[in-house]
């Protein structure tokens, strides 16, 4: 069977804004939700070794690093799981022909990620407010620790899903044999040569932006306690130039395992996705050079330089992500053909609402802050 009979044609509506818009607005989207995602998965881990490192002392600088981590863990998977909205509207919108198929494909799985976010969600408030809340004792940390760790295999499992999806909307090749295996939706797509060195590029990544969250606590804790401030900024360096080392492997690996030809583009054929590959390969030369000199003397300069480094760096790497999603499907979905019928006053909406969404994200931030950071005003005793 030819497989443009496989793939779904796109709704006979026209699209509501042009097409360049919504991929902008897909690669920046996902970009929002991508930072909040990997200090979620990434330091949801380093949570829980830390607290099980610092499980015998609450003084311990172990102790109160997991602590203060994972007391901020809830705001940043709201952030997370509100932001993804944006990414994931789009994704429907320009690729829906190839990302429903796939969606349906592993239905079931797919399904169980909403499971899987509620659990681990209400997880994150568990320690806070069950565990965290009550007299310290060594069992108080060893439970934290392994909630913590449950609730990080919860959202590496919703990113394992995710990469299954994104995979096999790439490749409909494969959708009518794995539909004959399993038509209920009992599938994931575990054949595919880049899914695991996808993946563990992705997890690899979770956890040197998790890093760089802890480094940024040091920032902030220096002023007022310079000792501990100093041991989270060293802390926070090593364990992203150790993730950092080991992404170089993990990307060679995945740049092998995808098609010859995509592999030419990336490498020297397309201008775009080239030069955003050597500005990703140069950003990571930079963030390893720098977080190495933070790790030995919690250097302010080189930490800043790092940390503005990794952000361009995930933002490059997520545009190369698209491209290569580009290269794979244009041949079988083409949103570039569909009609465009601008609809202006739906776009207002959008942005008002998007503004709003950013205002509300900000209050939320002040709110929390203000919680932990009570004015002297507040705390002053009433005469």
């Amino acid at each position: 069977m030819e497989l443009s009979h496989l793939i779904p044609s796109y709704q006979p509506l026209p699209f509501p804004v042009p097409v360049w818009l919504m991929q902008l607005l897909l690669v920046l989207g996902f970009y929002l939700h991508a930072l909040p995602m990997n200090v979620i998965l990434g330091g949801g881990f380093l949570c829980a070794i830390l607290f099980f490192v610092g499980r015998r002392d609450k003084t311990t600088y172990a102790f109160r690093a997991a602590k203060a981590f994972a007391i901020s863990l809830p705001l940043f998977i709201s952030f997370a799981i509100t932001q993804g909205i944006v990414p994931l509207l789009f994704l429907q919108l320009l690729y829906g022909p190839a990302f429903y198929t796939s969606s349906i494909l592993i239905a079931v799985p797919w399904l169980a990620v909403l499971l899987l976010i509620l659990i681990s969600y209400y997880i994150s408030y568990i320690v806070i407010y069950r565990l965290l809340n009550v007299d310290y004792n060594e069992k108080t940390a060893v439970r934290a620790s392994l909630l913590l760790l449950v609730m990080s295999i919860g959202f590496a499992l919703i990113g394992f899903m995710f990469t299954n999806n994104m995979t096999l909307m790439l490749t409909p090749e494969k959708w009518l044999a794995m539909y004959k295996a399993s038509p209920r939706g009992l599938n994931l797509n575990l054949s595919e040569g880049q899914l695991l060195p996808r993946y563990l590029h992705f997890f690899n990544a979770s956890v040197a932006v998790a890093a760089m969250t802890l480094g940024c606590f040091g920032l902030y804790l220096r002023k007022k306690e310079p000792p501990f401030g100093e041991w989270l900024i060293k802390l926070g360096s090593r364990i992203f130039f150790a993730a950092t080392i080991i992404q170089i492997p993990v990307g060679l690996w995945f740049l092998k395992m995808l098609p010859p030809a995509f592999v030419s583009l990336i490498l020297g054929g397309d201008h775009l996705a080239t030069g955003l590959f050597v500005a990703s390969m140069t950003l990571a030369l930079i963030t390893i050079l720098a977080t190495a000199i933070s790790s030995m003397n919690a250097s302010k300069p080189a930490f800043l330089v790092a940390l503005v480094g990794n952000a361009v760096l995930i933002l490059t790497m997520i545009v190369v992500r698209h491209q290569l999603r580009l290269f794979y499907l244009a041949p079988h979905v083409q949103p570039d053909l569909v009609v465009v019928n601008t609809q202006w006053d739906l776009l207002a909406i959008f942005l008002v609402s998007a503004v709003a969404l950013i205002i509300y994200l900000v209050w939320l931030c002040r709110l929390v802050w203000s919680g932990f950071h009570p004015s002297a005003a507040e705390t002053a005793p009433s005469s």
